[in-house]
């Protein structure tokens, strides 16, 4: 009896030093789940766009219509727009959707010429918007904060942690905050 009530202390003790661990892994994978999801939803977007020549919206919401600026985390749809007037028509090729994301969650699109969308040409430029899309978890913790970096040729990256201190920083340098 005095054996088993040892390992089950032990067990406890162990237990309550790995769980803040798992967590902080299980949140670690949730944030780069969830921004490389709309990663491969740009890239999506721009290979369809090439290889159709034509236009292509990827756009906040679930359709038939774009949802307006900030909205990301209703969703997403990525679509041939051939008219370019953001609402999938008939005829218009859905090429992927991204889900909901989950409550408190928030993807943010930053673009010069501040659109609600992210417009790609078929030679694969953006319609002159680069800029990017960051991602904040539901606590609004800046670690685990993920920003996609997006030039004016359509090429995405990933923003990096270049000082070492956790936290990601843009473009510019500058650590990203939620």
């Amino acid at each position: 009896m005095l054996e088993l009530l040892v390992t089950l202390a032990v067990a406890a003790v162990l237990a309550g030093v790995a769980l803040p661990s798992f967590v902080d892994l299980a949140d670690q994978h949730r944030a780069a789940a969830r921004i490389n999801a709309m990663l491969g939803a740009v890239r999506t977007a721009r290979r369809f766009a090439i290889a159709r020549n034509a236009s292509v919206t990827l756009c906040p919401g679930q359709g038939p219509r774009c949802l307006g600026a900030n909205q990301w985390h209703q969703g997403a749809v990525v679509f041939i727009d051939q008219d370019r007037d953001r609402r999938i028509d008939a005829g218009e090729f859905v090429a992927a959707r991204l889900p909901k994301l989950d409550d408190g969650e928030r993807i943010r699109w930053r673009s010069f010429r501040n659109r609600s969308y992210l417009l790609i040409r078929g030679s694969g430029l953006t319609d002159w918007q680069n800029g990017n899309f960051q991602y904040c978890p539901a606590n609004g913790d800046a670690r685990l904060a993920r920003q996609i970096i997006l030039n004016a040729q359509g090429r995405a990256r990933h923003a990096v942690d270049a000082n070492g201190d956790g936290i990601r920083e843009d473009a510019r340098g500058r650590p990203l905050a939620c």
